[in-house]
């Protein structure tokens, strides 16, 4: 059975590209039968790799001196095998008891926060995790009873990120059998055997009765829901990250503006996808929003005119002005106004505001190229000298709107396009010398519109490269 098993493992590593030569791997080792399998297994594929391989334990403090034995025996088995190691102490009951988290939230909390610091501080590519198929099953289950969507069906794949689990197609018995036809000692939880939390009861009398009443082949048939949902959801998630700048009014450090009049416009399934991925785009750490959280902040994008906030999970903070919806991360904003900014232009030619947003300027001299809004314009070449500025608005600030005889105030046009008083300080202005000859996005000077004697035109454009 060893070979046919260590084969099985071996495939899929090599199926799933698990590992590439020279790779740092930071192994998770509890001391458990699982991590103690997948430790000797790369450590027996350790030369064909030439892997450096590191082992990292984390004492929860959960056990006194059970999991004080469970840490040593660790160090020793790292030892043993000539590995590097680092054992952690982390007070997760007081973790639980200050935030109000689960044991097992708490603990995956804290083992991810140790995992991405130590994994960055030793150079790892790879972080590998002792999950088999029954883990994977029983976390579909899991998310099921708590109630989930695409996403949370597709939760514990062979391959996640950086994370690799390649016991992910074997099965408990088969890891300890394996174990025990090796001699590997482990060292067994006694909490795992008492029906206490959610995911123990799903585990000793749900999958059980499921495997015996049902459907003999339950795991397998959970472990392939989860395959075809990641799939799916992988689709998606990239779908919805090529859309996401489109919905973006501004994006800069610990703050992104969403419209809620272009968001209100999508299906509904897309627009729970946005705001999910606006929230991953500010706290790529966390799980993710729950149903309850994104449900509320659907309500906000219908919710009548006045000022209405949510409380996000982790310090994130939304605001509803207008037509527009304010993530605000309180970690990192500054309640102080934005700093002034003023950039040479010289066109043509490009030039950042920032990484995020680009400018873009060059000439044409047959015909005027048509856009479709104003983040993109024609102009007459002819009337406008280089540089250009780009700068942050003044009091008093004055333009001819294209099609308008008469000037008009800045301020009246934003708030005629509902744009918030928090983003009016982040619309870059575009002058030529010290008139404004266009508001990317909203208008252009009427007075620099091309004509029938427009001989060279000037094609100016804002690029949004990326979000923050």
């Amino acid at each position: 059975m060893t070979d046919t098993f260590l084969e099985r493992v071996k495939n899929t590593i090599e199926k799933y590209q698990m590992l590439a030569v020279k790779d740092v791997v930071l192994v998770g080792v509890s001391g458990g039968p699982d991590s103690v399998a997948l430790l000797n297994i790369l450590f027996l594929l350790k030369e064909k790799y030439q892997l450096n391989l590191f082992v990292v334990h984390v004492n929860h403090m959960f056990r006194g001196m059970q999991a004080q034995r469970e840490a040593e025996f660790v160090a020793e088995l790292a030892e043993s095998r000539g590995l590097g190691y680092r054992i952690f102490e982390r007070d997760v009951p007081k973790l639980i008891r200050e935030e109000g988290l689960s044991p097992q939230e708490a603990g995956h909390r804290v083992r991810k926060q140790i995992f991405q610091q130590l994994g960055q501080e030793i150079g790892a590519q790879k972080l590998a995790l002792g999950h088999h198929a029954e883990d994977r099953a029983e976390t579909v289950l899991l998310h099921i009873i708590q109630g989930t969507g695409l996403e949370g069906l597709a939760g514990m794949l062979p391959v996640s990120g950086w994370t690799i689990r390649p016991l992910a197609q074997t099965y408990k018995d088969e890891i300890i059998n394996y174990c025990k036809e090796n001699g590997l000692t482990f060292y067994l939880d006694p909490s795992n055997k008492k029906p206490v939390y959610l995911r123990n009861k799903i585990r000793l009398e749900l999958l059980p009765y499921l495997k015996k009443e049902l459907n003999p082949q339950i795991v397998e048939s959970l472990v392939k829901l989860e395959n075809i949902a990641a799939e799916d959801n992988r689709f998606l998630d990239e779908l919805t990250e090529k859309l996401l700048p489109g919905f973006l009014i501004s994006s800069q450090k610990g703050k992104l503006i969403l419209s809620t009049v272009k968001l209100n416009g999508e299906h509904l399934a897309l627009q729970r996808r946005i705001l999910r991925k606006v929230y991953n785009v500010m706290r790529p750490e966390e799980q993710g929003l729950s149903f309850n959280h994104v449900e509320r902040l659907l309500e906000l994008c219908q919710a009548a005119k006045g000022a209405k906030q949510l409380n996000l999970p982790r310090a994130i903070v939304v605001k509803k002005n207008y037509d527009y919806l304010e993530f605000l991360d309180e970690e990192v904003h500054s309640p102080e106004k934005t700093e002034g900014f003023t950039i040479l232009w010289e066109i043509p030619g490009r030039v950042e505001l920032h990484k995020h947003i680009t400018f873009n300027a060059f000439y044409t001299s047959t015909k005027p190229i048509v856009f479709k809004d104003f983040y993109q314009v024609t102009l007459d070449g002819d009337k406008i000298r280089s540089p250009l500025i780009i700068r942050q608005r003044k009091p008093g600030d004055r333009i001819k709107p294209l099609g308008m005889e008469g000037t008009k105030k800045l301020k009246d046009i934003f708030i005629d396009q509902k744009i918030a008083k928090e983003v009016r300080d982040e619309v870059p202005i575009v002058c030529c010398g010290e008139e404004i000859i266009w508001l990317p996005g909203i208008t252009m000077h009427n007075d620099y519109k091309v004509s029938s004697n427009t001989k060279c035109y000037l094609n100016l454009e804002l690029v949004k490269d990326e979000y923050v």
